[in-house]
């Protein structure tokens, strides 16, 4: 009989307990990881089982106020992505070759992505239709695995360069950058949708398995409140503008004064948004390949940025409304009070600051008379009667020194002096708009508030925000911030704008069919040999019931037309509102053309032979010019100007006969000439001429040297007297 010693036994326990302990431990992991964890290792199966690829959803598009002109949209194209452990490692070079000569790419680049151990790579985004087809029948062709095409979405601006700034741009990844496209991205972008697929251990899609599709949700339109009409003759006459002036760059600003809508806001140089990356001007791309990379992005940073908005300068005198405004709300004095004098000069503290007229100094003047001679000691002497308090009381009343609350990202805020640190000269200086900085929009909001009645008005940029479907999300109204001034002195202000147009300093802005009131400034940045002007303009139409306000400024002109406002911003801004107002229909304050000229209509003289023609244009007032010699039974087949032009009699007609090309001549420059001597001098050079105004030429509004056809019509603005410009 063998017997069993105490000790195996003592083992055969512990053994036993070991085997209980480890089946109990094992027990509870299973529990733990089948029941209290069974949700999260699902995941992660799943997760290393499946891959899922991106569906882009459809950008939202943008249109101008009408809601049919589209600004910016997102079209179809194409995406191409690998799966980089799904393609033949002996097979990556050829296909990397293949493709990079498909797709115009590089070839090493895509040779990279395919030897990433990543779940998935983007080979080339927004491709072609043609390329896209051409990867499929590659893929498909020679039965290679990895390799997808999936839709993509390209933006596109159709205007390419229109509103520019306002709009933005997006990214690679569609996300927005700039302007509309970045302040309202998560309206616009959507929520992406995704393709899930399964994969084995190794990275591979199994096949016999159903790819799983999740739509993607579209992004919502939106509808400015900007007509593109408007905006495109902003933009015309804006870059005319600078170009003539040698400006560095030229801020325009138009709104609707009852409700804060922006009707159009533009900047010169601008870019096209469709190629945002790309410098804009001649001198910027010439020095491109030498800068670096932080010179590049601020470049670009610089050539994106909406200087309406986003750049403060010292306003000049159209800063003047606000310290005017300030000294009729306090009652300081009347409008038409004779209680300031101007001697030319004025002694503030131990500065000796000049009137712009010092040379000829207005005198006694009101307040009106100082609005409309523009006249710095009236406005300074305003300042000295109000205190700091009071004139630090207005600077807030109109929200200068924040923000205007616009919808557009990247505002800057108004720059003014601190209350308790100004002192007699910062406020001398600053009631004529110096030493403090405002944005293009900041002076545009203040003319609204006199041309409304005395209301602050919030400006904005989005009319409307709409599902794909049209239905309206959320219409956008305007907004009042505040009354800031009573009616009574709103109409005063008003009336001595309209005077400054009809008698002052801004007659330069003075039309024949509607009534504009003005304002001019010329202001400095800078000191001494570093000074830099701002030329700048105010106009207000039609003065009786304003439909619209338009600021105009102009930073750095060095043309040879100088640097007033009056002189190179007020002629601009009254073409812009003739045309402007025209195209709004709004009725005219005139019926009858103030002009001297009686004009006639250009009568049809094509298709009839050249004695009928030459007959018909003798009736009417007219002389024929032509190519070469004409027999009388020659027929005219073109005439410059057209049919239903209106000219003064004695005025040219060229006419052309079968085979003859037309004839251009460069534009005399006529600036600074009499009437009656830059008549002459465009007759001389076959051209002919539209006259407004009386005395010496302002301005043209055809650019000087620019080749244009013979006959063509050239509109010159006159003033009695060009040293009363400002």
């Amino acid at each position: 009989m063998s017997y069993v010693s105490i000790n195996t036994k003592k083992r055969a326990r512990v053994m036993m307990c070991v085997c209980i302990i480890a089946a109990v431990l094992l027990f509870a992991r299973l529990t733990y990881i089948q029941v209290v964890k069974a949700e999260y290792y699902s995941q992660r199966a799943y997760s290393q089982q499946t891959r899922s690829k991106s569906v882009e959803p459809k950008r939202g598009t943008i249109y101008d106020t009408t809601g049919e002109r589209v600004l910016a949209q997102s079209i179809s194209t194409n995406i191409v992505t690998a799966v980089p452990n799904s393609v033949p490692k002996d097979k990556k070079e050829d296909i990397a070759n293949n493709l990079a000569q498909i797709l115009e790419e590089d070839k090493e680049k895509i040779l990279s992505n395919l030897k990433k151990n990543v779940s998935s790579v983007t080979i080339a985004s927004k491709v072609g239709q043609e390329k896209a087809k051409k990867v499929l029948e590659y893929i498909e062709e020679n039965d290679i695995t990895g390799i997808s095409v999936d839709e993509d979405m390209l933006r596109v601006y159709p205007y390419d360069t229109l509103l520019s700034h306002v709009l933005g741009f997006v990214g690679t990844d569609n996300q927005g950058l700039a302007g509309v496209e970045a302040y309202y991205d998560s309206d616009l972008s959507g929520k992406p949708g995704k393709i899930v697929a399964s994969f084995d251990g190794g990275g591979r899609e199994t096949p016999f398995t159903q790819e799983q599709y999740i739509a993607a949700e579209n992004g919502k339109d939106i509808v400015l409140t900007v007509d593109a009409t408007i905006q495109s003759i902003v933009e015309k006459y804006l870059s005319k503008a600078v170009e003539e002036n040698i400006a560095e760059y030229g801020s325009i600003v138009i709104m609707r004064p009852s409700t804060g809508e922006v009707l159009a806001m533009a900047n010169y140089p601008t870019f096209n948004a469709n190629d945002p990356f790309t410098p804009n001007t001649e001198e910027l791309k010439a020095n491109w390949d030498n800068m670096e990379s932080t010179q590049k992005s601020e470049a670009l940073n610089q050539m994106w940025r909406n200087k309406a908005i986003s750049d403060t300068q010292e306003p000049g005198s159209t800063f003047k409304l606000v310290t005017a405004v300030g000294a009729l709300e306090e009652n300081i004095v009347n409008i038409d009070d004779k209680t300031f004098y101007c001697s030319g000069t004025m002694k503030i503290g131990t500065w000796d600051i000049k009137c712009w007229r010092y040379y000829n100094p207005h005198g006694q003047e009101s307040l009106r008379e100082g609005i409309m001679n523009s006249c710095n000691p009236v406005f300074m002497q305003v300042s000295q009667r109000m205190g700091i308090a009071a004139f630090m009381k207005y600077i807030k009343a109109f929200n200068l020194d924040s923000k205007t609350g616009i919808d557009l990202p990247g505002e800057a805020t108004g720059i003014m002096h601190n209350e308790d640190t100004m002192t007699e000269v910062d406020l001398a200086t600053s009631s004529f708009g110096q030493t403090i900085q405002i944005t293009t929009l900041q002076t545009a909001v203040n003319y609204c508030a006199v041309s409304n009645g005395g209301y602050l008005v919030r400006p904005y940029i989005v009319r409307e925000i709409k599902s794909g479907a049209g239905n309206y999300d959320e219409q956008i109204e305007s907004k009042v911030l505040k009354q800031i001034m009573s009616e009574q002195t709103a109409s005063d202000i008003m009336s001595a704008l309209v005077d400054t147009v009809n008698y002052g300093t801004a007659k330069s802005a003075k039309i024949s069919d509607y009534q504009i009131a003005g304002k001019t400034a010329t202001g400095e940045n800078g000191r001494g040999d570093n000074t830099k002007y701002l030329a700048g303009f105010v106009g207000i139409a039609p003065a009786s019931n304003p439909e619209i306000v338009v600021v105009m400024n102009l930073y750095d002109p060095v043309g040879p037309s100088g640097h007033g406002g009056a002189t190179i911003c007020g002629p601009i801004v009254a073409s812009i509102v003739d045309e402007v107002l025209k195209y709004m229909d709004v009725q005219t304050d005139y019926t009858v053309n103030e002009t001297e000229n009686n004009e006639v209509v250009v009568p049809k003289i094509t298709e009839v032979n050249f004695a009928q023609a030459k007959s018909t244009a003798s009736e009417n007032g007219f002389e024929l010019m032509t190519v070469s010699d004409f027999s009388d039974d020659a027929t005219i087949v073109k005439q410059v100007p057209k049919y239903g032009a209106s000219l003064e009699p004695g005025s040219l007609i060229m006419v052309y006969k079968e085979g003859e090309e037309s004839q251009k001549v460069a534009v005399p420059d006529v600036r600074n000439m009499s009437s009656e001597v830059a008549r002459q001098t465009f007759r001389n050079a076959g051209l002919n001429v539209r006259v407004e105004g009386t005395g010496y030429v302002l301005t043209q509004d055809v650019t000087p040297y620019e080749e244009i056809e013979k006959g063509s019509i050239v509109t010159i603005k006159c003033v009695d007297d060009l040293s009363e410009l400002p």
